[in-house]
């Protein structure tokens, strides 16, 4: 597995608390619908807070941003 760098180190990073709340439960394994119902929203608002988390970080998948957002201490997967 190779570890890509974070994008534009000398920029930090940051989410919106609803981006890293979404984020946060899809390292729990949860998806958009359970998420959805966790935060009394609809699957595709949560689908829309990943996306723009996603173009955040600069990465394409939910789980490369998961990984990323761990890694820099974005959210926490516990």
């Amino acid at each position: 597995m190779r570890l890509e760098p974070i994008p534009n180190p000398k920029e930090p990073l940051a989410l919106s608390q609803r981006e890293a709340e979404c984020l946060a439960w899809v390292s729990r394994g949860k998806s958009s619908s359970d998420i959805g119902a966790i935060l009394g929203l609809s699957p595709r608002t949560v689908d829309s807070y990943l996306e723009k988390a996603c173009a955040k970080l600069r990465v394409r998948t939910r789980i490369e941003a998961v990984a990323l957002a761990v890694r820099t201490g974005l959210i926490d997967p516990v």
